[in-house]
């Protein structure tokens, strides 16, 4: 028997007392923090049963947090974070990101 998830493939959360947003300064609808409580309502409606988040700004520091996230909350399926990818260490980086915990959900990086 095949038991399938559905999981829905893009999901932003952010906390403007961690990190402003400021892409959100002229969104009124946007500019506030949105979490994961936000999101469950959504997915259970519509039969989800995951998420992957992605990031939102080009900051190093958002994908360990992400990375975090999903170690913590099993409805985070998986993440796409964001690296430097002009940098000489790529590779390096990579593996720092996949040995933290929820380092096993990172399943891409946007540039």
């Amino acid at each position: 028997m095949r038991i399938e998830r559905r999981i829905d493939s893009h999901h932003h959360v952010w906390d403007l007392a961690v990190r402003d947003q400021p892409w959100t300064a002229q969104l009124p609808a946007l500019r506030r923090s949105f979490a994961l409580s936000d999101v469950r309502p959504a997915l259970a409606a519509n039969r989800f049963d995951a998420t992957v988040v992605v990031q939102t700004i080009n900051v190093a520091d958002e994908t360990p947090e992400l990375l975090a996230l999903a170690a913590a909350e099993p409805i985070v399926a998986g993440v796409v974070g964001w690296i430097d990818l002009t940098a000489r260490d790529v590779p390096t980086r990579l593996a720092a990101l996949g040995a933290q915990p929820g380092g096993e959900t990172l399943v891409g990086i946007r540039r």
